[in-house]
């Protein structure tokens, strides 16, 4: 743990508010059209929020680790669009994920996903789900990642699946518009968060190209024990990179992260712009 000297912020962090009782029927999300949403999250609660600049954390111990990389992409604006900068962007995540986890082998699980702060006016009509998550939430829970594991047995990877001893996912996060941030990205202490915290929830989005999908995810009890970071002032040659799911029982099994309103930063800035890659990682 850090000091309580550690520099933080106070800010508000939308925890689920009315998880079901076991049986009950399971909460939705909708990122397209919140109103059909039977989660709620609001009022949120205030929060100390740590720099985490200067610690050193790890994927396998809280659950994530900042790292520097300096893409080739020169433009990131309509990455998501354009196939020749997403699959060189993807290439690259998917070897900086084989050298900073030594995995054996890795599989990349869609391609470059463009985000914006709410704030920004200058994003493409065509994105879909392109707004950052207010919630606390990690893009899978153990059942929906058996599911994309058991899809690879059948289908990329095939029976050589098995020949791995362990399986995680990873989100590769990156801030691209300029210091300092209105919204940046929160992550929380893995080591902090207990099972009984975890709410799984069923998120509806669109994805370009296939139309609705329907993804259980896992969302958050307020726990006062949680501990929360941030990396403030990133650049686009920073990268999160965080846990989504991990076979792997005494490692870090997955990361709650939320996007959250800095109150130390200025009014004037550039609203937030961020791309990020969810890559499969395999080891023998």
């Amino acid at each position: 743990m850090v000091s309580e000297s550690s520099k933080q912020v106070r800010a508000t962090i939308n925890y689920v508010r009315n998880a079901p009782a076991t049986g009950a029927v399971q909460l939705e999300f909708c990122t397209e059209a919140e109103e059909r949403s039977t989660m709620e999250t609001l009022p949120g609660r205030e929060i100390g929020v740590i720099d985490a600049r200067g610690l050193k954390t790890s994927l396998d111990r809280e659950g994530f680790q900042l790292v520097t990389h300096r893409s080739a992409v020169d433009d990131f604006e309509d990455i998501e669009l354009n196939s020749d900068k997403n699959s060189c962007y993807m290439a690259e995540m998917s070897q900086l994920l084989i050298e900073v986890t030594r995995a054996s082998r890795v599989i990349m699980l869609s391609g470059a996903k463009q985000r914006f702060s709410e704030l920004a006016t200058k994003q493409s009509a065509c994105l879909v789900n392109a707004r950052p998550a207010r919630y606390p939430h990690a893009d899978n829970t153990d059942r929906s990642s058996a599911q994309q594991i058991r899809m690879l047995e059948r289908g990329t990877v095939g029976p050589e699946m098995k020949d791995y001893s362990r399986i995680a996912f990873y989100n590769l996060w990156r801030c691209v518009s300029p210091p300092p941030q209105d919204s940046p990205l929160a992550v929380c202490d893995a080591r902090t968060v207990l099972p009984a915290d975890e709410v799984p929830v069923i998120a509806i989005t669109e994805v370009l190209g296939i139309g609705e999908v329907r993804h259980e995810t896992t969302s958050y009890r307020y726990n006062p024990a949680h501990r929360w970071y941030y990396f403030p002032h990133m650049n686009r040659d920073e990268v999160i990179i965080f846990k989504t799911h991990d076979t792997e029982e005494e490692s870090a099994r997955r990361v709650a992260h939320s996007a959250f309103d800095d109150p130390d930063c200025p009014d004037d800035v550039v609203p937030r712009a961020s791309v990020e890659a969810r890559i499969l990682a395999l080891y023998r």
